[in-house]
């Protein structure tokens, strides 16, 4: 009796951890993809930084991830970075070099995946949805912003 009870609570337990691993989101229930083995959120000013499964990034292509957010002028500049549920090292996207900042149209701007406080901003040209792209093929990961 003790052994059928001793392995029933192991069971439940078991269930109950892996349910909450990451906040509820998973990449196949929610449609969202691995990047560097976790599902990764556009998290940020336009969400309170809160890793929601709207804001789950789907896959483009190979390495290539986007997530889509919307956007208002008159709240602008946005502070966003790419992380797990858990702002994990090696999937927490920040900037790798300073000022951070992406302007619509120009250079994507290059991330660390193991950054802790440092935002990209980007300023949208007009109110709308807008597409965050996290894009993982180069020597260095990269993100840009395009109008959805």
């Amino acid at each position: 009796m003790y052994k059928k009870l001793l392995l029933a609570a192991i069971a439940a337990g078991s269930f109950a951890l892996t349910g909450c691993a990451s906040d509820g989101a998973s990449a196949g229930a929610e449609g969202g993809a691995d990047v560097f083995g976790a599902p990764i959120y556009l998290r940020g000013e336009m969400n309170d930084w809160n890793a929601q499964p709207q804001y789950l990034v789907k896959k483009v292509s190979d390495g290539v991830y986007v997530a889509t957010a919307e956007l208002k002028v008159d709240w602008a500049p946005y502070k966003f970075k790419f992380a797990d549920s858990g702002w994990s090292a090696g999937t927490n996207f920040g900037y790798r070099d300073q000022p951070g900042v992406f302007e619509m149209g120009g250079e994507p701007v290059a991330l660390n995946p193991k950054s802790v406080f440092e935002e990209v901003k980007v300023t949208p040209d007009a109110d709308g949805e807008y597409d965050f792209y996290l894009d993982v093929t180069g020597e260095a990961p990269v993100t840009y912003v395009k109008k959805h």
